[in-house]
């Protein structure tokens, strides 16, 4: 028997609102103490490793019948309105709207944020460095394709620092203002998706152009306007454009998932920022990797990650991209570093910022 009626149970929530707003309003108030002091100090706005406590935090106190993933979705939100009571957090992003970059600035930032849309992942790093956004974010690497080279290019060649890092679960899908995929001559994407979907577009596509671009925001728009083409993008992308999906989750491996870093002139807030990236190339001469990396494992650092790229100065010559546990600020770290500098020939520090964890399902 159901105890209450519809009436009821709608009064018990319409005075819950009541008191939700009243508490939101006031933890907005408790913001705008903290903004004042944030101000006064020049301390960052966004603080991803307290964000980061507090999501676990809820995820700890969850009860249900709201899924982790839910309660946080929810707190995220909390943060952006939150945030924009102490400034309106601009965010610059690879576009147009719709495009996976600006889906994850989206979720990291919430809706409250205001992006800023770039033709280019250089012009986002520009905007930064101007000042024309107080962040950026950028995709660094994904699960299927590996790395993105231009956005590491730019780390090292620019003065920014990484702000934070989020990893983004990522489906594709056919998206068309075709009927059917049987009318489609042409599909557009950036060469990331492409790369991820390769294995499906050849076994049900054979027969389509592929033509690659900007973005998957710009490949929805194209398709949008040219009869007999489709696109690999998202499902938001589908919505902005009023196209038809296709096709669903068409990615070659379940798992997909896209990290994205958030950058900044000024790097992340010290406390918690419990992961650090650099730069750096050896000399030429026989051991050199290995020496410059044995420091790390004397210390019982933790390598995260490592990847090479062409040197920009010399042909035939890598830089090294390295991730790690610990921070620039932590002794084991610094004598690490010191002890690398005799088989590097350049190091430069990326930043400290706090951890994320790829995306679990089922959470």
């Amino acid at each position: 028997m159901v105890k209450d009626s519809i009436g009821e149970i709608r009064e018990k929530i319409d005075k819950l609102d009541e008191k939700l707003i009243r508490i939101l309003n006031q933890r907005a108030n408790l913001g705008v103490k903290i903004a004042d002091i944030k101000s006064a100090t020049g301390a960052p706005v966004f603080h991803p490793a307290r964000e980061n406590q507090i999501l676990e935090k809820v995820a700890s106190l969850n009860s249900g019948p709201l899924s982790n993933t839910a309660a946080q979705n929810v707190f995220r939100e909390i943060f952006s309105a939150t945030r924009s009571v102490e400034k309106d957090l601009q965010v610059a992003c690879l576009g147009p709207a719709g495009s996976f970059s600006h889906l994850a600035v989206s979720r990291m930032f919430g809706s409250s944020c205001k992006s800023v849309l770039e033709p280019g992942i250089d012009r986002v790093f520009k905007a930064v460095e101007s000042g024309a956004a107080d962040l950026g974010v950028a995709p660094i690497e994904n699960s299927i394709e590996g790395a993105v080279g231009q956005t590491m290019d730019l780390l090292a060649g620019s003065d920014v620092k990484i702000h934070a890092e989020y990893y983004y679960d990522i489906h594709l899908n056919l998206i068309s203002s075709e009927e059917s995929r049987e009318t489609v001559k042409t599909i557009y994407s950036q060469y990331m998706p492409l790369g991820q979907c390769r294995g499906w577009l050849g076994r049900n596509m054979p027969d389509a152009k592929i033509v690659e671009t900007a973005s998957t925001a710009d490949a929805a728009a194209r398709a949008a306007r040219e009869k007999g083409s489709a696109a690999v993008g998202a499902l938001e992308a589908a919505r902005i454009y009023g196209l038809n999906v296709l096709e669903r989750n068409i990615e070659d491996r379940a798992g997909n998932q896209t990290r994205f870093l958030a950058i900044s002139m000024n790097g992340s807030p010290k406390p918690g920022a419990d992961k650090t990236s650099i730069v750096f190339s050896t000399r030429h001469e026989a051991g050199a990797l290995f020496n410059a990396l044995r420091p790390f494992a004397e210390k019982k650092i933790n390598l995260l990650g490592i990847q090479s790229r062409p040197s920009p100065v010399r042909e035939w010559e890598y830089v090294f991209f390295l991730d790690f546990s610990g921070s620039l600020d932590s002794a084991p770290v610094k004598w690490a570093l010191k002890k690398m500098e005799p088989s590097a020939s350049f190091i430069k520090p990326l930043g400290s910022y706090p951890a994320a964890m790829p995306v679990r399902r089922g959470g």
